[in-house]
């Protein structure tokens, strides 16, 4: 089965193990090896509220200020209580990598994995699809082939196959559609490029099924 990297961005992450409201995310990123661009991990990120409450000791001189202000200071209304408790929040999100031979299922609506033990740093050894989105393809004449819109995955292989290119001057020269390219070259992370060597075989297709 082919998929469409950009269709699961969204698709929700459901903890086989525990499987609870709490558990359920949603996948915002799919990371590849770049040397032969089979899945590697998923990604979700979880947003950590932590509370910090501390004491903050009263001031009897600001509490007669706020009293005399407020019509009662004449009266010298005590306040009950010598302190007041203020709460500050802090809020930090944590991505959160689901390998893939945690995986059990997975299409564009749903992916099911199992296990408790996820990895919290980022891989280098992988790339994600989210950070080469919307990278120009290049040749080695210099020459735009188009923009990466999308990344095919065919789930028998358990790798990218294929990208869907928008813009550029051999998409727009066969046609308005995205087209489909064959994966092959490696990203430029100094450029922001992807660098491949243009061959007879890397001829842009009309639709996935074709790569």
């Amino acid at each position: 089965m082919k998929l469409s990297a950009e269709k699961l961005m969204g698709a929700k992450a459901e903890n086989q193990t525990i499987s609870t409201e709490e558990t359920q995310h949603k996948i915002n990123d799919i990371l590849f090896n770049r040397y032969d661009h089979r899945l590697c991990y998923f990604t979700y990120t979880v947003d950590n509220g932590i509370n910090q409450r501390e004491e903050i000791p009263s001031d009897k001189h600001m509490e007669t200020v706020v009293a005399a202000t407020s019509g009662i200071g004449t009266q010298h209304t005590p306040f009950t209580g010598s302190s007041h408790l203020a709460a500050n929040q802090n809020y930090g999100k944590e991505t959160f990598f689901i390998p893939w031979h945690q995986v059990k299922e997975f299409d564009e609506e749903k992916l099911v994995f199992s296990g408790n033990e996820l990895q919290r740093d980022e891989p280098k050894e992988c790339y994600s699809y989210m950070s080469i989105k919307d990278w120009d393809v290049i040749d080695q004449d210099g020459e735009k082939i188009g923009k990466i819109k999308d990344l095919i995955i065919d789930t028998d292989r358990q790798q990218v196959i294929g990208f869907s290119l928008a813009e550029g001057f051999w998409k727009n020269l066969f046609g308005q559609d995205d087209k489909y390219m064959p994966v092959s070259g490696t990203p430029n992370w100094e450029s922001r490029e992807w660098n491949i060597e243009r061959t007879p075989d890397l001829l842009l297709k009309d639709n996935k099924d074709e790569l």
